[in-house]
């Protein structure tokens, strides 16, 4: 539970500390078309993994978490599909809770 704590407080850190030229840098490069596709080995494997596990096992609210991280990453990965990482990252946000409400 404290990785999940400490990596929303680096991502707030480097999201605020980040300078615009940076991310202005960043958003006009171009990725190479084969590149984009590569990212996706490891993100699809887990994803795929995580589908098995939860045809095998059934599902909870920390597989829901999972699925839900791994398939933003998977976002971030295809640069035409940016425009869905904010409703990713809020399904994920909103299976977190309920794992963390439903512990208690």
């Amino acid at each position: 539970m404290y990785w999940f704590i400490s990596a929303f407080i680096v991502a707030s850190a480097v999201f605020f500390l980040i300078p615009q030229k940076a991310a202005a840098e960043v958003s006009s490069t171009k990725l190479k078309p084969n590149l984009s596709l590569s990212l996706l080995i490891l993100p699809l494997g887990v994803l795929s993994w995580l589908v098995f596990d939860t045809l095998s096992n059934g599902g909870n609210y920390a597989t829901v978490t999972a699925f839900g991280f791994v398939s933003t990453a998977c976002l971030i990965a295809l640069p035409k599909l940016h425009r869905y990482i904010m409703p990713s990252a809020l399904f994920t946000v909103l299976a977190l809770i309920t794992m963390v409400v439903e512990r208690f």
